[in-house]
C-alpha cells in the first residue's frame, strides 16, 4: 500500500513539473501575438522607417560689426576660441572719445562755478528788492541767467552720458561663453562704422535643421519631446541622443512640401562643434496601403498568398515582406487596417 501512494505521488510531482515548465512556454507564445485572440485579429496599418540625415549648427549665430569708428589696439579671441567672462572681442582705441568727456567735465565744472554765483547773486538782489534798493527787473536778469545756466549743465551731463556709452561701443562685444568662427580685424587696422569684424556663434546647445514632409512631421509630433538623434560618428559605435523641439515654421514650403522642424541637443557629445552627422528615425505610415498581419495567417495556394476573414472568406493578397515579431506585409484593395481575419484558414 505505500509503495503504490509512493506511485502515485511521484506521477502527480512529474506532472506538476512538466506543467509548470510548460507554462512559460504557453505565455512567451502568446505575447508575440497579443493581438490575437481565440485565433482572430485585426489588420494593423504597416509602417516604414525613414531614416532623416541632419548636420548640427551653431545654436544661435552673430555678426560682430563696430558701431564706431576707431584704430583697433587689440583682438581678444581669435577662431575657436571662447569669449571669456566679459564678453570682449575686440577694442578700438579711445584717445579721442577720452578727450570729448574730459572736455565735457571741465565745462561741466565751469557751468557749476556759475551757477553758484548766479545763486549769490539772487539771493543778493532778492534782500535789495525787498528793501527797495534795486529793481525788479535786475533781480529777473539774475534769475534768469541762474536758470539758463543750470539747464546748460543739465545738457551737458547728457552729453557726457551720451559720450560714456560711445566710449563703451569701442569695446565690441559678445555673449559670455560664445566662440569665434569668424575674425576679419587685425590689431592696428584703422576700423569704420559699420564694419564686419567676424562672426561667433553658441555652441553650448547644438542645432539640428530638419525639413520634414506632413506625415512625418506628425510622427514627430506624436512622440511628444521624445526624439532621439544617432550620431554614427561619435565612438566605434555611434551614440544617441534625447533631442529637444527648438521650433517650429509656421510657414509651409510650396516647392519643396517640406516643414521646417529644428532640433537641438545638449550634452553627451565629445566636441560641440557644427558638422556634426546625425540621424532621424522616424516611423511613418506605409504609402502602398499595406497592412500588418501575423505570418501564420497568410497562406500559399496556386502560387498567390491568401488571408481569410472572420466569416471564412478567402482573400487574395500581395505579400510584401516579413515584419518584426513573426509578422508579414500584405498589400490588397480588399484589406485594410481594422478588419478582422482567422490566423488559421480552413483547410
Amino acid at each position: 500500500m505505500n509503495r503504490l501512494m509512493q506511485g502515485r505521488l511521484i506521477v502527480l510531482l512529474s506532472f506538476l513539473i512538466t506543467f509548470i515548465f510548460t507554462i512559460p512556454l504557453w505565455a512567451t507564445e502568446e505575447s508575440q501575438k497579443p493581438w490575437v485572440q481565440n485565433g482572430i485579429f485585426a489588420a494593423r496599418p504597416a509602417t516604414r522607417q525613414v531614416t532623416l540625415i541632419g548636420y548640427t549648427r551653431a545654436r544661435h549665430v552673430m555678426d560682430m560689426v563696430s558701431e564706431e569708428s576707431g584704430r583697433c589696439i587689440k583682438v581678444e579671441a581669435d577662431v575657436g576660441d571662447t569669449v571669456g567672462e566679459d564678453g570682449t572681442f575686440c577694442v578700438l582705441d579711445t584717445t579721442f572719445i577720452d578727450l570729448a568727456i574730459e572736455k565735457n567735465r571741465v565745462e561741466q565744472k565751469r557751468l557749476e562755478n556759475m551757477i553758484a554765483y548766479h545763486v549769490k547773486e539772487s539771493r543778493r538782489f532778492k534782500e535789495l528788492v525787498r528793501r527797495e534798493s534795486a529793481a525788479q527787473s535786475t533781480l529777473d536778469g539774475t534769475q534768469n541767467k541762474l536758470d539758463q545756466s543750470e539747464f546748460e549743465l543739465q545738457t551737458l551731463r547728457t552729453e557726457e552720458g551720451r559720450l560714456i556709452e560711445r566710449r563703451e561701443r569701442h569695446t565690441i562685444r559678445v555673449p559670455s561663453g560664445w566662440s569665434v568662427t569668424e575674425r576679419v580685424v587685425e590689431p592696428g587696422e584703422w576700423v569704420s562704422a559699420g564694419t564686419h569684424l567676424g562672426k561667433a556663434g553658441d555652441f553650448r546647445k547644438l542645432l539640428l535643421p530638419f525639413s520634414l514632409s506632413p506625415e512625418e512631421y506628425s510622427t514627430l509630433r506624436r512622440l511628444k519631446g521624445a526624439a532621439k538623434l544617432r550620431f554614427p560618428d561619435e565612438g566605434k559605435e555611434g551614440i544617441t541622443l534625447k533631442a529637444d523641439v527648438e521650433r517650429i515654421s509656421p510657414a509651409f514650403d510650396p516647392q519643396t512640401r517640406k516643414i521646417n522642424v529644428d532640433l537641438t541637443v545638449g550634452k553627451g557629445l565629445s566636441d560641440m562643434r557644427g558638422g556634426l552627422r546625425a540621424e532621424l528615425d522616424l516611423e511613418i505610415p506605409d504609402p502602398s496601403g499595406a497592412v500588418l498581419v501575423p505570418a501564420e495567417a497568410v497562406s500559399e495556394r496556386y502560387e498567390d498568398s491568401w488571408l481569410t476573414r472572420e466569416n471564412g472568406e478567402q482573400v487574395r493578397v500581395v505579400l510584401l515582406g516579413n515584419g518584426m515579431q513573426n509578422t508579414a506585409r500584405v498589400r490588397s484593395p480588399e484589406v485594410k487596417p481594422g478588419q478582422r481575419f482567422r490566423v488559421k484558414s480552413e483547410p
